[in-house]
């Protein structure tokens, strides 16, 4: 017979194993929406992310709320694009995510939000966020760097690009 305490150690494991599975579900939404966006497929950017499960703003809430912003923004809604932009790098620092992974990030919301104005300058409000700080790019966690480029690279480019020359042997 099961004590009446007991019941929260196994609906703790559940609910564990829940939130798990609702974080890789919409980390798996926000990929789809990303590819979408950049093969410039706005429908299919947004049905992915609608399928996305709301999360906590710490776990991957930011990438979700990243993704909409760059969905706004693609779609001519440059004014809501640029307030979640601003909403989400304000609160990265509430996140887990490393110094250089924050940083990148800030600086890929203030290279899209530069790229949709008139002037090609970035709100105030964002640019105050990413104001002197630097980051090394190589530490930068490679999802992040797939999912959230901070160049767009053309596919036929990469390709015609020769591969670099052999060491010379001395």
């Amino acid at each position: 017979m099961l004590h009446r305490w007991t019941q929260p150690m196994f609906s703790g494991r559940k609910s564990a194993e829940k939130r798990r599975e609702q974080i890789e579900t919409a980390e798996e939404a926000v990929r789809e929406a990303m590819q979408a966006l950049n093969a410039e497929d706005l429908d299919a950017a947004r049905s992915a992310l609608s399928g996305a499960p709301k999360t906590h703003f710490a776990d991957v809430g930011w990438k979700t709320g990243l993704a909409g912003a760059m969905i706004d923004l693609k779609s001519g809604r440059r004014r809501s694009g640029t307030s979640k932009l601003i909403a989400v790098c304000s609160r990265l620092d509430d996140t887990s995510l490393s110094k250089d992974d924050k940083n990148y990030l800030r600086l890929y919301a203030l290279y899209r939000s530069s790229e949709v104005t008139k002037d090609r300058k970035a709100p105030v409000e964002l640019r105050e966020l990413v104001e002197d700080f630097r980051f090394d790019h190589t530490l930068v966690d490679p999802d992040l760097r797939s999912d959230f480029p901070l160049r767009k690279l053309d596919p036929e480019a990469a390709e015609a690009t020769p591969p670099p020359p052999p060491p010379m042997a001395s």
